[in-house]
């Protein structure tokens, strides 16, 4: 309920006591109040839910107690707690993006709406209070900050990284339970067919007495089994039938069920009461029953890249894609899912253009070794972090035969072979690596044994030998033998992990390039050169982040995870006294993949340097804010490594 007609200056006076408000003028204050609303909410009241739009108002929580929670299926856990004096959905409000929590009064509230569009005007400019709000959106002490959603609650239940960005998309919806067809598995071929026929269409469910699923019988395998291979109509269908069935629950993400199909390379889902195979099933979606329900997103594209059969095609589709993930940055996506969604994307355009190359071999009457290979992605890429075309960085290993002079004949066909995919992949709009980091190089194209012989022997004094490891403790398997490059990766792992003097020298690389703010607050630009007043946001923002992220991984032997900010969430779960600036260190670098690629898009380029005057206070402020976080996770390593004499 409201009350509209609560005195102003009450709302104002009750404003004043806290900050930001506390740091604006009183005449801005006044104004606030002025267009506030007044809500009372009692306990168990929803103030929002959990995936609704970004509320038009800030709350300010003048009395009472609220809860953040956050939901995943029939799981609900209590992640944060706002009280007297807090500020409540800022964050979805800044960022423009749907809310990540429901807030549920714990105890009756009074609430101040404050109009968002007003309050950003004020803060936007006045320096303390912006700086006070972008400073309490990071500690997430105040001000609504953002909310850590436990790790194991986040990913329980996704079969795809993708599908927690496609949780605020359309849903699939069972259709009336009168149209599904379906039979029990002694039932006779020939009457699955009849039924098929009456029903006009191409499969039927076969499900047990409580009509839960077991398979599915499709109308082209009746025609195998009767027609072709002249099988008896009288057979029961479950001799034919193909199972166990995929299936997902009422209301799941359309776009994650197509790229599950997708993935697994199969025709049908199943729908059920539960999304499991133990409940009643309520439909079967085809493809193209799902694809009818959503618009374009990477599912679209995978199956586009997978049936394409020319690199002018493919081209053509990278282009689209470069489009699309333009709109997800801005919309506020997160830069790592994005990252994550281009990996799986360039990993499917990595296997198609294998595939054209292998064809052309063919076709010259050419063959490849007959040994274990791997196409293996290194650097940004291998850290699912590449949007930008403005580079590659790939590898390959293969297997030792034990005789030097057949490996390097083994080599020199693979390079052959490596060198007409890098040329489609140019065709593709991809820059070749600049400094060579590509497997059409003989030194990016080794044996697992050469790999591992050059990281035992590495020198910790030669950088050449630093950066080549660095970039190869990054690597992930796209396409060939996974065994051999999970192999390979076990082993470069433990080998750098055991040395000492290479985690120190990784430590110091962490720490050596400080953040690009001058005593002063303001931003070190460069003062030559083609980039005159712009400062290198890869250089002095997302290469310490990531350089410390993969350091600590090593020395905590954190190695599921690939990304940066995988890592970054590894080391929040394992270690618990580098928890809080590790999540940190997720967000700051989240931003900075954004900004960065954003600005690569807008300017066609690397995106590796920024311009402060083209950024708004208030992202100028963030972005600050950052760089503090970059200082704080360069002392944790300064700390961890002993690399501050003060310290030891």
């Amino acid at each position: 309920m409201s009350a509209p007609n609560v005195i102003p200056d009450r709302i104002a006076d009750s404003l004043a006591k806290y900050p930001p408000f506390s740091l604006l003028a009183p005449e801005e204050v006044q104004e606030l109040a002025r267009k506030a609303r007044v809500q009372a909410l009692v306990s168990g009241d929803t103030l929002f839910e959990q995936g609704s739009p970004p509320p038009p108002d800030v709350y300010f929580l003048e009395n009472g107690r609220i809860e953040y929670y956050w939901n995943n299926e029939a799981k609900s856990e209590l992640v944060d707690v706002r009280d007297v004096g807090d500020l409540i959905g800022l964050t979805a409000i800044l960022e423009k993006s749907p809310v990540r929590v429901s807030a549920n009064v714990a105890e009756d509230c009074l609430l101040y709406a404050l109009e968002a569009e007003t309050f950003l005007r004020l803060i936007e400019f006045n320096d303390a209070a912006r700086n006070y709000v972008r400073r309490h959106l990071f500690w997430a002490t105040r001000v609504g900050g953002k909310v850590s959603v436990p790790e194991e609650a986040r990913i329980h239940g996704k079969r795809t990284i993708l599908e927690s960005y496609f949780e605020g998309a359309q849903l699939v919806k069972p259709r009336p339970l009168d149209r599904l067809l379906t039979c029990l598995p002694d039932e006779s071929l020939e009457v699955a067919t009849a039924m098929m026929v009456a029903k006009r269409v191409p499969s039927i469910l076969v499900v047990d007495e409580q009509r839960h699923p077991l398979g599915v019988v499709k109308s082209i395998d009746l025609l195998k089994e009767m027609v072709v291979a002249g099988g008896s109509p009288s057979s029961p269908v479950k001799s034919l039938m193909s199972g166990p069935v995929q299936t997902v629950a009422p209301d799941s993400s359309t776009a994650a069920a197509i790229l599950l199909m997708l993935r697994q390379r199969i025709g049908l889902l199943c729908v059920t009461e539960d999304g499991t195979a133990d409940s009643k099933a309520l439909d079967v979606c085809t493809y193209k029953d799902l694809i009818a329900q959503t618009s374009r997103h990477p599912a679209f594209f995978l199956n586009q890249i997978r049936r394409a059969r020319t690199v002018t095609r493919l081209r053509e589709i990278c282009d689209e894609i470069e489009l699309v993930g333009k709109s997800y940055l801005q919309a506020k996506i997160s830069g790592i899912l994005v990252g994550q969604i281009f990996a799986e994307l360039n990993d499917v355009l990595i296997e198609r253009l294998i595939a054209l190359s292998l064809e052309e071999f063919a076709d010259q009457g050419k063959k490849l070794p007959e040994i274990p290979w791997a196409w293996i992605s290194i650097g940004s890429d291998g850290r699912r972090e590449q949007i930008l075309r403005t580079d590659m960085d790939n590898a390959m290993v293969f297997a030792s035969s034990g005789d030097p002079a057949q490996d390097e004949e083994n080599r020199q066909a693979l390079l052959a072979f490596n060198q007409s995919v890098i040329d489609k992949f140019v065709a593709c709009g991809f820059a070749r690596c600049q400094g060579g980091v590509m497997s059409s190089n003989p030194q990016w194209c080794r044996t697992e044994t050469e790999w591992t012989q050059e990281l035992a022997a590495l020198n910790p004094e030669d950088g050449n030998q630093i950066l080549r490891a660095s970039i190869l403790l990054d690597l992930r398997f796209v396409e060939g033998d996974r065994t051999l490059c999970q192999s390979l990766r076990k082993s470069l792992f433990a080998t750098a992990a055991q040395s000492p003097f290479m985690l120190r020298r990784l430590a110091e690389i962490a720490v050596a390039t400080p953040p690009p703010l001058n005593f002063f607050g303001k931003f070190v630009v460069e003062k030559k050169g083609s980039n005159v007043g712009e400062f290198d946001i890869k250089a002095k923002a997302l290469s310490p982040l990531r350089d410390a992220a993969r350091v600590f991984a090593l020395q905590y032997n954190l190695a599921s995870r690939h990304s940066t900010g995988g890592r970054f969430e590894e080391l929040a779960e394992a270690v618990p006294e580098l928890r809080e600036i590790a999540q940190h260190a997720y967000g700051a670098y989240d931003y900075l993949l954004q900004l960065r690629n954003l600005t690569g898009l807008d300017r066609r380029d690397s995106g590796r340097y920024i311009t402060p005057s083209k950024l708004s206070k208030l992202e100028r402020a963030q972005l600050s804010n950052i760089f503090d976080i970059v200082r704080m996770i360069q002392q944790a390593v300064r700390r961890t490594f002993h690399l501050d004499p003060r310290m030891q």
